[in-house]
C-alpha cells in the first residue's frame, strides 16, 4: 500500500485549498490558499514557484480525477464486466463531470492551453484501453484503423471542451452537455449505433455511481 510522504501531503493540501477557494467564489492568493490549507505562508513557496504553478497542478488534478475514479473503482469491480471502450467514454463523461460546478468552469476558461495540454497528457491511458479493446475483439468493427483515428481526433476533443465549459455556465446539465458534446465528435470513429450505445450506457452508469 502507498503511503503519502508528509511533503507530497502537504502539496496535495495546498492543491485541494486552491481548488476549495474556487469553489466558494474566493481570491485565489498566497495569504488565502495558507489560510484554506491551514499551512504557513512561506510552505506555499516550498512547493510551488508561484501562482501560475498551483494553477497548472490543480487544472491537472480536477483532469487527472476521471482517470484515477476509473482505475479505483476497477479495483473495487464497480466496473465489473465493463469493456475497455465503456472506460474510454466513462473517462470523456468524466472531464465534463469534473467541470460541472459553475465557478470551476468559470477558472478553467481562462486556462485553455493548460487544460488543452492536461487532456493531452492523460491521453496515453485511454490509447492503453483502447489498444487492449482490439486486443479483446471488444467491437467487431474496432481496428487498429479506429485507433489511427482515435489518434488524428483526440486533439480535436480538447478543443470542443471550451464550448462545453461554455454550457456549462448556462446551467445546463453536465449529462446533456456530454451527449451534445458526443455527437459532435465521434472520437474512436464507431458506427453510430455502436457510439450511441456507449453514450447511453455510460451515462446510465453515470446517475447511479458517479
Amino acid at each position: 500500500m502507498y503511503v503519502m510522504k508528509k511533503t507530497d501531503r502537504t502539496k496535495n493540501r495546498i492543491v485541494d485549498a486552491v481548488i476549495s477557494l474556487i469553489d466558494q467564489d474566493k481570491k485565489i492568493s498566497v495569504h488565502n490558499i495558507a489560510r484554506e490549507s491551514k499551512t504557513g505562508y512561506g510552505t506555499f513557496y516550498e512547493h510551488f514557484r508561484n501562482l501560475d504553478d498551483v494553477h497548472t497542478e490543480a487544472i491537472a488534478k480536477i483532469i487527472a480525477g476521471g482517470i484515477d475514479w476509473v482505475e479505483d473503482e476497477l479495483e473495487k469491480n464497480k466496473l465489473a464486466g465493463k469493456s475497455h471502450i465503456f472506460r474510454i467514454y466513462l473517462a470523456w463523461f468524466l472531464v465534463i463531470n469534473a467541470f460541472k460546478n459553475y465557478h470551476i468552469a468559470i477558472w478553467l476558461r481562462d486556462h485553455p492551453t493548460k487544460i488543452n495540454d492536461l487532456l493531452a497528457a492523460g491521453q496515453p491511458m485511454t490509447k492503453v484501453w483502447a489498444k487492449q479493446a482490439i486486443k479483446l475483439k471488444e467491437e467487431p468493427m474496432f481496428t487498429n484503423k479506429n485507433l489511427k483515428h482515435f489518434e488524428i481526433a483526440r486533439p480535436y476533443f480538447s478543443w470542443t471542451v471550451q464550448n462545453a465549459l461554455s454550457e456549462l455556465q448556462k446551467g445546463r446539465s453536465h449529462f446533456e452537455v456530454y451527449r451534445e458534446l458526443m455527437k459532435v465528435i465521434n472520437v474512436l470513429d464507431l458506427p453510430s449505433e455502436i457510439h450511441n450505445k456507449y453514450v447511453q450506457e455510460v451515462i446510465n452508469f453515470a446517475k447511479k455511481h458517479v
